[in-house]
């Protein structure tokens, strides 16, 4: 079962650069998408139609302001996958931040991070999502589920995970914080497949800023990232990052399970 993820940044903007014969190349079992931006209805009809026909679809609109964030999962049609927006928390859920889905005992919770924002003036709600986020693993752990946390984390969780990490301490998404939060993810049974099975490799990012020719540069950030729960490790076959894919200043990642 093959997963990809991607921050689209704009879902009628990415469809203009090649979108759909991507996605026919790709073929992903279940697609996560983040930062669309866009009511379904807004999104060209014919589209609309080749989507549906082959997709089971959950698309999850920001109502809090018009073209900002909001998030979607597409799963193959007749997989089983069932697909439920929000988690049931006003704040987050008004922004589409985040869709529950389960296959058996199987709980795909994608979404769309918080930024902490310039200045950091977001931080606070960013903090309060990574603990309410991690209870959610937490109880859904407990409820015998095996969980996949995917999604524009908004966080390089370590050093290693962005080019330059002293030039960023203080910016939003490598604050001392952040990273002591997304670390809240990791004590409810979350494992980082990506770096587990690429440990001390520096250089593997999936966001760049597209200022001063940074990304044909890879002087990038690691921010986009599928954890699993420890029981779900031996059934990864792949955990990789996608920058050929240049729709976006994000780049798909991609997960396989057995």
């Amino acid at each position: 079962m093959r997963f990809l993820s991607w921050n689209v940044n704009g879902f009628r903007a990415v469809l203009k650069k090649g979108f759909m014969d991507w996605l026919e190349q790709a073929d992903p079992d279940v697609l996560c998408l983040q930062e669309i931006r866009c009511t379904w209805e807004e999104v060209d009809l014919g589209v609309r139609r080749q989507l549906e026909s082959a997709y089971d679809l959950c698309w999850f609109p920001s109502t809090a302001k018009k073209g900002y964030a909001g998030s979607a999962t597409l799963s193959r049609k007749g997989s089983g996958w069932t697909h439920a927006p929000g988690l049931g928390i006003p704040d987050y859920d008004t922004e589409g931040r985040m869709i529950v889905s389960r296959l058996g005992d199987l709980t795909l919770m994608a979404g769309y991070f918080p930024n902490a924002s310039q200045g950091l003036v977001r931080l606070p709600f960013k903090r309060q999502w990574a603990r309410d986020v991690a209870a959610e693993v937490t109880r859904r752990h407990t409820a015998g589920e095996q969980v996949i946390l995917v999604g524009d984390m908004n966080v390089a969780p370590e050093e290693i995970d962005l080019a330059r990490p002293k030039d960023n301490v203080k910016n939003p998404g490598f604050t001392p914080e952040e990273r002591e939060d997304f670390r809240l993810y990791l004590e409810a049974g979350l494992v980082d497949v990506l770096r587990e099975r690429n440990p001390g490799v520096p250089g593997l990012y999936t966001w760049w800023t597209q200022r001063g020719g940074a990304r044909a540069r890879n002087v990038g950030w690691r921010i986009d990232l599928f954890l699993v729960s420890r029981g779900l490790v031996p059934r990864v076959d792949e955990a990789s990052i996608h920058p050929e894919a240049s729709g976006s200043d994000h780049c798909p990642i991609g997960l396989k399970l057995s």
